[in-house]
C-alpha cells in the first residue's frame, strides 16, 4: 500500500507492507487526517520529541532512527465487519493500540500505520460510529477537540470564572469553542494573526486582542485585578466574577512568566501550548499573586467520546477551522505551511 512516510526529517510516498491486524483489531481506510503541531515537531525535531517522551516512560513512543507513518486526527471506513462494526461504516477512535511492547500511540509508532496511510489497524472496540450527516472531515477534529475538552476540565472552570485565551492556533481555537458549548465566558482570546484573531471571534471570544493590547482593561472590568493590594481592596459580595482561568495555548519560552505577570490574583493558569524548550519561572513570583499552574496532556476515553457528542450536537461548528487539504504529495507543503502559521487544520485525504 501507499504511505506518507516521515524518514530523517523529510515525508515521502513510499510502498509499504499491509498491516496486519491482531486479535481484537479491524483494518480500516484512512479517509481524513488532520495535520497536528506534534506531528511538525515530529518530522524536524524527531530525536528531541522522542526523548522527551522516552524520559516521561512512554515505552511505547517511536524510535527516531527508524521511519514512521505519521497521522492520529483520524476518520476512517471499516474494511471488514468486526462485532458491531459492519463494513463500510465511518469511524473515528482514539488513537491507542496495544502492542508487544504495550500501549502504542498510532502516528508515532514504527510498527503500526498512523493514517497518512492507505490502510491502519484500530482497536475495534474502540471505534465509534459517525452518523452520516457528520462531514468526514468535521469527524476526524475529535482527537484534537478532545486535548481541549480535557484543558477545560482540568481547569475546574465554572460560570464564576472568566476566562483569557493565549494562542488562537487550533489548540486555543477549540479551547474557545469548547468553553462556548457549555456555556462558559466571557472570553478574552489573544493572538497575533489577525485571520487567527477573527477566527477566534467566530469560535465565540467575547473581545480579541492582539499581544500588548489592553487586557488589564479586560480582567478590571471582571473585578479581577491584577495587583495584590487591588484585589485585597475588593470586598468579595461585590465581585461580579470570583477566579480568573488563563490558557496558556503558545508553547513558547518565556510564556509562563508572562501569563503569570498579566494573571489576575487568585488566577490558575492552564498550560496547554507544548514548549520543547527550557523554561525559566520566579516562583516567588506566582507564590506572592496565589496563581496556579496546571500542565495538561491528551484526554480520557470519556473525554473523546464528549469531544464526539460536541461534534454531533453542531458539526457545522467547527468546520470553518478546517483552512485546507491535500493528498499524500502535499504533505511536505502543507506541513511548511502550518508551520509558519498558514492555516489553521490541514486534512490529509488518501484518495487525492
Amino acid at each position: 500500500m501507499k504511505a506518507a512516510v516521515s524518514r530523517a526529517g523529510a515525508i515521502g510516498i513510499e510502498d509499504v507492507p499491509e498491516p496486519t491486524p491482531l486479535a481484537g483489531q479491524v483494518v480500516t481506510k484512512p479517509l481524513a487526517c488532520g495535520i497536528c503541531g506534534s506531528d511538525l515537531h515530529a518530522r524536524d525535531h524527531a530525536p528531541h520529541l522522542c526523548d522527551l517522551l522516552h524520559r516521561a516512560g512512554f515505552r511505547g513512543f517511536m524510535d527516531p532512527d527508524r521511519p514512521v507513518i505519521m497521522g492520529h486526527e483520524f476518520c476512517c471506513e471499516v474494511l471488514e465487519a468486526q462485532g458491531p462494526l459492519k463494513t463500510g461504516d465511518r469511524v473515528v477512535s482514539m488513537p491507542f493500540l496495544t502492542g508487544p511492547e504495550g500501549a502504542v500511540l498510532l502516528g508515532y509508532s514504527n510498527n503500526f500505520p498512523g493514517a497518512f496511510a492507505e490502510r491502519m489497524v484500530l482497536d475495534a472496540a474502540a471505534c465509534i460510529r459517525v452518523p452520516g450527516d457528520v462531514p468526514t472531515d468535521v469527524a476526524a477534529l475529535t482527537e484534537p477537540l478532545a486535548v481541549a475538552v480535557h484543558a477545560v476540565a482540568e481547569a475546574q472552570a465554572d460560570q464564576d470564572c472568566a476566562f483569557a485565551v493565549v494562542g488562537c492556533g487550533p489548540v486555543g481555537l477549540f479551547v474557545i469553542a469548547r468553553l462556548r458549548a457549555l456555556g462558559l465566558g466571557p472570553i478574552l482570546a489573544i493572538e497575533p494573526n489577525p485571520a487567527r484573531r477573527a477566527m477566534a471571534e467566530q469560535m465565540g471570544a467575547d473581545r480579541v486582542l492582539a499581544p500588548g493590547g489592553d487586557g488589564d482593561a479586560w480582567w478590571e472590568c471582571n473585578d479581577l485585578p491584577l495587583g495584590i493590594s487591588d484585589a485585597m481592596a475588593i470586598d468579595p459580595a461585590t465581585r461580579r466574577r470570583s477566579r480568573a482561568v488563563i490558557f496558556e495555548c503558545v508553547g513558547k519560552p518565556g510564556m509562563l512568566m508572562q501569563a503569570a505577570q498579566s494573571a489576575p490574583v487568585g488566577a490558575t493558569i492552564v498550560v496547554v501550548g507544548v514548549c520543547m524548550d527550557h523554561d525559566a519561572i520566579e516562583p516567588a513570583f506566582l507564590i506572592q499573586k496565589s496563581l496556579n499552574l496546571k500542565f495538561v496532556f491528551a484526554y480520557n476515553s470519556a473525554e473523546f467520546t464528549d469531544a464526539f457528542r460536541m461534534i454531533l450536537d453542531n458539526p457545522d461548528r467547527l468546520s470553518p477551522l478546517i483552512t485546507g487539504q491535500t493528498g499524500f504529495s502535499g504533505v511536505n507543503a502543507a506541513f511548511d505551511a502550518l508551520g509558519g502559521a498558514g492555516g489553521i487544520k490541514i486534512m490529509v485525504r488518501p484518495d487525492l
